[in-house]
């Protein structure tokens, strides 16, 4: 009755993993064994291995305690595929195997070889290289909102500014210089500006402030339709 419990166990439990490690000059190549260890009435292992080539039977090559989950086989030549399998013992009775796993044993590694220091480089210093410069550019500039006292009227103008695109692409210190008709677009104009964006001007690649930069907006309502055209003049800093 043991002898059946002891078949059935060792059928139920034991799963192998088997992995390897590489020679190296200052050891062999090994292939590691291990098992989840069966409870029960084990009183230890016999690990059993072979070649895995044709006509190759496997043999014993170890024998365990019941407290083991590992057996390191250090006795394998690199470049051979070995197979394993486990079975559990008690007294003089034995167990059916495990399913049998296979690995290689890998070759040992080249040995390294230290590499001459490197020649120390000497490089001449090179002289800072210079940032980019730039003019402002625009990024965004919605259109103006056409006032309603001179749409009612069917007024069309114009209205030229002058302001300082600072270092964050902001606009600021907004003036209107001329407009036609006086004051009617004024105020349209200067809120318009106030929400532009521009890629700042870059000195030596360094943002800065740039004053003095124009810009004429055009006001046109066109009564066909009830459509609105608000229109840009030409742009340049002074």
């Amino acid at each position: 009755m043991r002898s059946r419990r002891l078949a059935a166990a060792t059928a139920r439990g034991l799963v192998l993993a088997l992995f390897g490690s590489a020679a190296s000059a200052a050891a062999a190549a090994e292939l590691v064994v291990e098992w989840a260890p069966l409870a029960g009435e084990i009183e230890g292992y016999q690990v059993e291995r072979r070649v895995d080539a044709p006509l190759e039977s496997f043999k014993p090559i170890a024998r365990v305690a019941s407290s083991a989950a590992r057996f390191t086989d250090g006795s394998v030549t690199p470049g051979v595929r070995y197979c394993y399998r486990v079975r559990g013992i008690r007294g003089d009775r034995i167990s059916p195997p495990s399913p049998p796993l296979c690995n290689l044993a890998r070759e040992a590694p080249a040995p390294e070889v230290a590499a001459d220091p490197p020649a120390p480089l000497v490089v001449a210093a090179a002289p800072a290289p210079r940032g980019e410069d730039r003019e402002v550019k625009a990024l965004r500039r919605p259109p103006p909102k056409f006032p309603s006292g001179a749409r009612v009227r069917g007024l069309s103008g114009w209205v030229k500014l002058i302001f300082t695109v600072s270092a964050d692409g902001t606009t600021r210190d907004i003036r209107v210089t001329a407009s036609d008709p006086p004051e009617i677009f004024d105020e349209a104009a200067i809120e318009a500006a106030q929400r532009f964006l521009y890629a700042p001007r870059l000195e030596n690649g360094v943002a800065v402030d740039r004053p003095n930069v124009e810009t004429e907006l055009t006001f046109t309502w066109i009564d066909s339709g009830g459509r609105v055209v608000n229109g840009y003049g030409p742009e340049a800093p002074r």
